[in-house]
C-alpha cells in the first residue's frame, strides 16, 4: 500500500471533526437516526458518538448524561411538530383551520412514532430543569389556546378558558394517537381520519343534541 493510501485509510478511521457550533446538531441527527432504526434503548452517549463519527467523549461537551440527550431529541420533536401545526393553520381559517391543526398533530405522531413516544415519555415528563424543552412543548399549547380564543371571538366556540380547553383538546388527541399507534383503534373505527374528524367535532360542538334545521 502506498503512503498516500495508508494516509487516506487512517484518516477514514479517525473521528470526524466538527466545529463546536456544529457538533450538537450532528449529535441530535445521529440520535434521531438511532431512535428510528434501533429504538429508544439505543439512545446512549456512546452510541450517538459512534453514529456521528466522533470520539466517545465528544457528546459530553453538550450532554451531561443520557437524559439530557433524550431531552434534546424531545425538544427537536416539539419544534418540528409546532412547525407542522403552524403550516396547517395557514392553510385554512376558522373551524377548517382548527381541524387541519388537529390533523397535523396526529399525522406528525404517525410519521414519527419513535420521537413522539420520547417526547411524551417518562424520562422528560418532568422537564422543569430543561427550560428550552419546556418552552417548545408549552409553545404548542399556547398556539392552540390562541386559536381557540380567536374562534371564541368569532363566535364559533363557546365560552371557557382557552388554556384549559387547549389542554383538554391535547388530552383527546394524545389519547387518540397512543391508541392508534398501539393498534387499539383498528377494527373499531373506519379510519384514523374519521377519528380525528370526530374528535375535533366533539371539541367544537360537544355531544349535546343539536336543534333540527
Amino acid at each position: 500500500m502506498s503512503p498516500r493510501a495508508r494516509s487516506d485509510s487512517a484518516a477514514a478511521d479517525e473521528p470526524r471533526a466538527y466545529h463546536h457550533g456544529d457538533l450538537r446538531p450532528a449529535l441530535i441527527r445521529a440520535a434521531l437516526t438511532l431512535l428510528r432504526t434501533e429504538g429508544p434503548e439505543a439512545l446512549t452517549l456512546r452510541g450517538v458518538a459512534r453514529a456521528a463519527g466522533v470520539s466517545q467523549t465528544a457528546p459530553y461537551r453538550h450532554f451531561a448524561d443520557r437524559r439530557e440527550l433524550v431531552a434534546a431529541v424531545a425538544e427537536d420533536g416539539f419544534r418540528r411538530m409546532r412547525e407542522a401545526m403552524l403550516e396547517a393553520a395557514r392553510s385554512a381559517e376558522g373551524p377548517a383551520g382548527f381541524r387541519q391543526v388537529a390533523f397535523a398533530y396526529v399525522r406528525f405522531a404517525h410519521a414519527h412514532p419513535a420521537e413522539y413516544r420520547v417526547m411524551f415519555g417518562p424520562e422528560v415528563a418532568r422537564h422543569a430543569d430543561f427550560p428550552d424543552l419546556r418552552a417548545e412543548s408549552h409553545g404548542i399549547l399556547g398556539f392552540v389556546a390562541e386559536g381557540i380564543g380567536a374562534l371564541q371571538t368569532a363566535g364559533l366556540v363557546g365560552p371557557g378558558d382557552p388554556a384549559i380547553m387547549a389542554v383538554a383538546l391535547w388530552s383527546m388527541l394524545h389519547g387518540l394517537v397512543m391508541l392508534s399507534l398501539d393498534g387499539q383503534t383498528a377494527g373499531v373505527a373506519p379510519s384514523l381520519e374519521a377519528l380525528v374528524e370526530e374528535t375535533t367535532r366533539l371539541m367544537m360542538f360537544g355531544m349535546a343534541r343539536r336543534p333540527a334545521p
